[in-house]
């Protein structure tokens, strides 16, 4: 397993990943989307690849604010899925290391992420890495050191 930058060739397996994480967003929406990511300097997407197919992402941007933060420059996690079959074998923690890093090298000295009831398994994703919940339910944190 290789994770990296992704790379214009990546998109439509990206998107479509992007499409099992967000199940109600329509595909069209997904894809301008993605367009608008790629194009914005503020944000990153790393991809994890296994056997020369995309299994999971993650998409950081930078924010001036987010729940519980206290500087005005904060990593956010806004995307992360693993497609399921790879689950528990550290692929997300792997990706989440890859965003903190990026966000750390821009000057970031905190991380944060949110997530809804409708995503089960990530409270107990977070929590795992070190992500401590804040303000309220679903809402995380991370010092970067």
């Amino acid at each position: 397993m290789r994770i990296r930058k992704i790379a214009e060739r990546d998109k439509s397996n990206w998107i479509s990943l992007r499409a099992q994480l967000w199940t109600r967003a329509e595909p069209a929406r997904l894809r301008e989307e993605a367009d608008d990511i790629l194009k914005d300097r503020k944000w990153r997407v790393f991809v994890a690849k296994h056997a020369g197919k995309l299994i999971g992402f993650i998409e950081c941007s930078i924010r001036d604010k987010a729940p519980g933060c206290e500087t005005n420059r904060i990593g956010y996690i806004e995307g992360w899925f693993i497609a399921p079959a790879f689950r528990n074998q550290g692929v997300g923690k792997k990706l989440v290391e890859q965003g903190e890093k990026w966000a750390k090298d821009l000057g970031c000295r905190e991380m944060a992420s949110d997530t809804t009831s409708d995503y089960p398994l990530s409270p107990k994703a977070h929590k795992a890495l070190g992500y401590k919940e804040v303000k309220r339910k679903f809402f995380y944190r991370k010092e970067l050191s």
